[in-house]
């Protein structure tokens, strides 16, 4: 998996870069396979405060999935997209299932 990291007007810095490619590495074992990844966080003025944006683009089997969330901190942005990238790859998921499995899985 090709995995892109951008900081907009912010330094993502080492550690917040390998927490970032721990759970997309993470996704890509349960739900991949994953080709490519960009994730971007950039920070914003919105009404007199910083605000920061994380953005996670994916490409997995054909299809690619957008998530983003903003927030006070860029933690909080970063884990919130990485927490709905999760949701949103286990609904596209369960889409792809046969009905077969679907019903092999629910009994």
């Amino acid at each position: 998996m090709e995995i892109k990291l951008e900081g907009r007007q912010v330094d993502l810095g080492n550690e917040l870069q390998e927490r970032i490619k721990k759970r997309l590495d993470s996704l890509d074992r349960r739900f991949g396979p994953i080709t490519h990844a960009r994730f971007s966080v950039e920070r914003r003025p919105h009404n007199n405060e910083q605000r920061a944006e994380a953005k996670a683009v994916i490409n997995i089997a054909g299809s690619t999935i957008t998530t983003a969330k903003e927030s006070a901190t860029v933690v909080v942005a970063v884990n919130e997209t990485l927490d709905k990238l999760t949701e949103n790859l286990k609904g596209h998921v369960k889409k792809k299932r046969s009905p077969l499995e679907q019903k092999h899985l629910s009994s």
